[in-house]
């Protein structure tokens, strides 16, 4: 079980700051979310043990959140996984921070807290629980990230700011170089939105002594979408320079288009699709090429509970390499 310090100090400022032993019960929510899928995957030039009919625990999520006062607050997500043919992962904190929010918008954030650019996007495109967006599903990014966060959420104009180790959620360490990320959202009207994204570090790829650092990560992210009443519309693009080759001495660099687009039929029945192409290697492998094709209808069974029946097609390919991955299935998000 990975307990970060950052969880740590949290807890303890839950257990003895004044102000929360003063406040009630009330004060403090305990909830949680499930995203499973029972599918069927196939690959076209090989066979493996993830083939076939299988159960996977994509997220369990357990979140802890206590108010202190109308200012401060405390947020504590623990994150577990447990994906087909493979031990369960230990516990993970995805979020650990205390929080300070003001009334004109602006906020802090002091820990384990979301990134300004992967939280945004989510929330645009949805269906989290069927796949993450166009960076973390291709290990462009993390959700989120220990150090400080600040930003403001206004009416025409959101910004954010971090200031954060790199090394991600997971494997939390304090590097010896701070990485940046920054992000702008313009909202043009109610819900229609332009966004631009920066990302620059090491991702703390320098702690290693074997390893020099030789190059920065860089990462930049712009957006166009459109969300109002259960109807999405968008389309994002990344470019990376670098973003694996930290310690490497030759240089690489990988983009990436999703498009995505989700209409309700009725208040329970809506309809989804979405296609992302990328280029992981565009200096050492150029020839390389990532497609993938989501589509769906998701059946809203309860207010905790929504299923969905969904196809996924994947396909990579180069002058060496053409391969072919289909899956279908039920995925299901469900709220405690």
């Amino acid at each position: 079980m990975k307990i970060h310090p950052i969880a740590a100090l949290a807890v303890s400022m839950l257990l003895f700051t004044p102000t929360a032993l003063a406040a009630d019960d009330s004060a403090t929510t305990v909830s949680g979310q499930v995203f499973a899928n029972f599918s069927t995957i196939q690959i076209s030039d090989q066979h493996n043990d993830n083939e076939g009919w299988q159960a996977d625990l994509k997220r369990f999520y357990v979140n802890l959140n206590h108010q202190f006062n109308t200012d401060w607050s405390l947020k504590i997500t623990t994150d577990v996984q447990w994906m087909r043919q493979q031990e369960p992962t230990d516990i993970w904190f995805r979020h650990a921070y205390v929080e300070r929010r003001w009334k004109n918008g602006n906020f802090l954030k002091l820990g384990v807290a979301e990134l300004p650019w992967i939280d945004y996007v989510a929330r645009r495109v949805g269906y989290r629980y069927i796949d993450p967006s166009l960076n973390p599903k291709n290990q462009f990014a993390s959700p989120t990230d220990l150090g400080v966060h600040v930003g403001h959420k206004g009416e025409h104009l959101s910004y954010g700011f971090a200031m954060v180790s790199g090394a991600g959620f997971k494997k939390p360490a304090v590097a010896e170089q701070v990485d940046i990320e920054a992000a702008a959202m313009w909202h043009i009207t109610p819900a229609i939105d332009i966004a631009i994204g920066w990302y620059e570090g090491a991702r703390a790829l320098d702690k290693n002594p074997d390893l020099n650092k030789q190059h920065n990560a860089q990462r930049l992210n712009m957006a166009l979408s459109y969300m109002h009443k259960g109807a999405r519309l968008g389309i994002e693009y990344v470019y990376n320079d670098n973003w694996k080759q930290v310690t490497a001495v030759t240089e690489d660099a990988s983009d990436g288009w999703s498009v995505w687009a989700s209409y309700p039929l009725t208040p329970v029945y809506s309809v989804f699709a979405r296609y992302d192409i990328v280029h992981p290697s565009r200096r050492l492998n150029p020839t390389l090429k990532q497609d993938y094709l989501q589509f769906g209808v998701d059946w809203k069974i309860l207010p905790e509970l929504t299923l969905a029946l969904v196809a996924k097609t994947s396909d990579t390919t180069s002058i060496t390499l053409e391969r072919t991955q289909n899956e279908v299935g039920i995925w299901a998000m469900w709220n405690w």
